[in-house]
C-alpha cells in the first residue's frame, strides 16, 4: 500500500489488505481494519487500481446473516426469560419506560434513578436496588422496565428474570405435595433464580397479607428467602416492597435484611408522596 493512501486512510481507522486478491487485475483487495458495531465490515474488500475498481458486494449477505444470528439470540433470551420468571400478570411484560408516567417530582427522581441502574447493570455493576412505597406506586412497573432496557441495550446477552415473591411461595408449597411440581419449582427454576445474572425480586412482603406491628414472616419463608440473597449477594437484583426498612427487618430478620440490602447505597428509591395510581397506572 503506497503511503498516501495510508496517510488518507489513518484518520478513518486505516486498511489492511484482504487474503485474496482482485479476481479482475490481479491487484490486491482492501478492506477497512475497523468494522461497523454490528460486527460487519464497513464495504467488501476493494481494488484500488483506478482502470479495474472491483468491489466485492459481501457487506449484504453478512448483514442478513448478522441479524439472524441476532434475532435468534433475542428469541432465546426471551424465552429463557418468561420460563425462568414466575409472574401473575402477563402485561408486566409490556411494562417499559416510556409507558411509566411521570407525575410528580418524586415519579420523575425514581425513574431516573432506575434508568441510571439499567445503566450500571449493563455495563457489569452487581448493584442491590430496593423500591419501596405504598400500593400502586408504580414499583412492579419500573422493575420490569429495568429488565427490559437491560435487555435490549446488553443486545439480549445478560440474562434476566422477574419472580413475584408471592407467587414463588405459593408454587414452593402447593409443589410440596407434588413430586414432580416440586422437582421443576424447587430444582430448575430456583436454580435459575439464583445463576441469573439480573433478577427483580417483586412484591416482597405481600405474602405478609395486611402488614401490622407484630406481623412476621413464617421460618419456612424466611428460609426460602434466606436462599435467594445469599445466592444473589454478587448478582445484579432488585427488590420491591411495600415494606419500610424497620418493616423489612422485623419480618424477615436481620440476616435476610442485611442480604438485601447489601450494595443498595445510593440504590433505595421510596415513594413518599405518590398515591396508589392504578385507576391511572404509572
Amino acid at each position: 500500500m503506497n503511503k498516501k493512501l495510508s496517510a488518507m486512510a489513518a484518520p478513518y481507522g486505516g486498511l489492511k489488505t484482504a487474503d485474496h486478491n482482485c479476481p479482475k487485475c490481479g491487484d490486491p483487495l482492501y478492506i477497512w481494519k475497523t468494522k461497523n458495531k454490528d460486527g460487519t465490515d464497513r464495504c467488501g474488500p476493494t481494488c484500488i487500481n483506478k482502470i479495474c475498481g472491483y468491489r466485492e458486494m459481501v457487506t449484504k449477505n453478512q448483514k442478513e446473516a448478522i441479524q439472524k444470528a441476532n434475532e435468534a439470540m433475542k428469541k432465546d433470551a426471551i424465552n429463557r426469560m418468561l420460563n425462568s420468571s414466575m409472574i401473575t400478570d402477563d402485561a408486566i411484560w409490556t411494562f417499559d419506560f416510556d409507558g411509566y408516567k411521570v407525575v410528580d417530582q418524586e415519579t420523575a427522581q425514581i425513574k431516573a434513578m432506575a434508568q441510571e441502574w439499567a445503566k450500571k447493570i449493563v455495563s457489569g455493576s452487581t448493584i442491590h436496588a430496593v423500591i419501596t412505597g405504598r400500593t400502586g406506586a408504580g414499583k412492579t412497573h419500573l422493575g420490569a422496565a429495568v429488565i427490559k432496557e437491560v435487555m435490549m441495550a446488553s443486545n439480549y446477552k445478560i440474562a434476566c428474570s422477574f419472580i413475584s415473591y408471592r407467587e414463588l411461595l405459593e408454587q414452593l408449597k402447593f409443589a410440596m405435595n407434588d413430586p414432580e411440581a416440586r422437582k421443576a419449582v424447587t430444582g430448575s427454576l430456583m436454580a435459575e433464580i439464583k445463576k441469573t445474572d439480573f433478577v427483580v425480586i417483586d412484591d416482597l412482603g405481600a405474602e405478609l397479607g395486611r402488614m401490622e406491628e407484630n406481623n412476621q414472616a413464617t421460618p419456612y419463608d424466611v428460609d426460602v428467602l434466606t436462599s435467594l440473597t445469599e445466592a444473589r449477594l454478587n448478582k445484579a437484583t432488585i427488590f420491591t416492597t411495600n415494606l419500610s426498612s424497620k418493616q423489612l427487618k422485623h419480618a424477615y430478620g436481620e440476616r435476610v435484611f442485611s442480604r438485601v440490602m447489601n450494595g443498595t447505597k445510593g440504590n433505595i428509591a421510596v415513594f413518599k408522596t405518590t398515591t396508589d395510581k392504578r385507576r391511572n397506572p404509572v
